[in-house]
């Protein structure tokens, strides 16, 4: 379920855009400070994939920056997303 923000965001037409995805350290670890809202879900790197997923599909971002864009294009790819 998108958070309240990200649903008056896209009603008053904006893009919802991301930053430094993949910043933290491992997700086994809790993933550190850019995990913090969802560390309790997470418990491997292949996770990463689970958290995108529900940034893309669900709250709606447009757009995912990260420092190893690695990780947004094989998500991207696999989704046929541009």
């Amino acid at each position: 379920m998108p958070s309240t923000y990200a649903v008056a965001a896209k009603a008053a037409g904006l893009e919802i855009i991301t930053w430094s995805f993949d910043r933290s350290g491992p997700l086994e670890d809790g993933g550190g400070y850019y995990y913090t809202g969802v560390n309790n879900f997470i418990n491997n790197d292949g996770d990463e994939y689970t958290v995108l997923d529900v940034v893309v599909q669900q709250v709606g971002a447009t757009r995912v920056f990260a420092d190893w864009p690695a990780v947004i294009t094989y998500y991207a790819n696999c989704f046929g997303l541009k």
